[in-house]
């Protein structure tokens, strides 16, 4: 699968990065929300997806855009064929 590369910038980014994530987590984590209480599930799944939206935008300013620097291909120097001469007929 391709890797996705977010790198969150605007606010309404952040905010529809922030959503995406919310909705994951709570429909993953769902079977627990009964053990732990309503209340409890949400503010811990506010708090993770928070984290996880900082090490996100950590992770994006480490990375830095490099530009493609050309490979130069060695050049063979072809010696020239040696052609036969073909013996002369009598």
């Amino acid at each position: 699968m391709a890797e996705k590369k977010v790198a969150p910038t605007k606010k309404t980014d952040k905010k529809s990065l922030h959503d995406e994530i919310y909705k994951k987590l709570s429909t993953a984590l769902g079977s627990y929300k009964g053990a732990l209480g309503e209340k409890k599930f949400e503010k811990k799944i506010k708090k993770t997806t928070k984290l996880f939206i900082e090490s996100v935008e950590k992770a994006a300013k480490k990375l830095k855009p490099t530009a493609a620097i050309p490979v130069k291909k060695p050049v063979k120097k072809t010696a020239p064929k040696k052609t036969k001469k073909a013996p002369a007929k009598k």
